[in-house]
């Protein structure tokens, strides 16, 4: 009965020790996502991407207001989604979310050595032009889109039409 006692208490101990690992694991490697975060720049290129999205905005607001009466109008709800945006992808409200979705998908080592390879030269250059790699793969997908954008159109119109006839033949029967 004594060594079934001991037993249990070994058992029990050794699963309070893994919990503890395993919370001290989780500790260290949300600090070391946040550290990745940091050294990364992230912050950094999230501002950097509202102001590529600003000067977008203004080229379209132009646009717009050229071949619009409502020009108020345009300005102000383009003001709201601006300030929409800017409000839901702020860096105080995406911060705790990449710093969870890192400290979840990478191991300790990884993120050690991710922290590592950023702060190398090799890793600072590619930091320092990330923004611009992001604008040109954005610039290519634009252009792509633009593309398939008639043939989306009229998958859509299709799509509206067979559904307006299946209304109006239910309505028959």
């Amino acid at each position: 009965m004594r060594k079934l006692i001991v037993l249990s208490l070994a058992v029990l101990m050794t699963g309070i020790f893994t919990i503890n690992a395993a919370d001290e694991s989780m500790v260290e490697r949300s600090r070391l996502a946040a550290k990745l975060l940091e050294v990364r720049k992230i912050g950094k290129i999230l501002d950097q991407t509202f102001a590529w999205k600003k000067r977008l905005e203004a080229a379209m607001k132009k646009h717009l207001t050229t071949h619009t009466k409502n020009q108020t109008l345009i300005i102000k709800y383009q003001q709201e989604m601006v300030d929409l945006l800017k409000k839901t992808f702020s860096w105080e409200k995406i911060e705790p979310e990449l710093k969870k979705i890192y400290s979840e998908t990478y191991t300790i080592e990884e993120l050690k050595g991710l922290i590592k390879f950023f702060q190398s030269p090799i890793g600072k250059k590619f930091t320092l032009k990330e923004p611009q790699m992001q604008q040109k793969v954005m610039e290519v997908f634009q252009k792509m889109y633009s593309t398939i954008m008639p043939k989306l159109n009229a998958l859509g119109n299709a799509i509206d039409k067979e559904i307006q006839e299946e209304i109006i033949a239910a309505k028959k029967d």
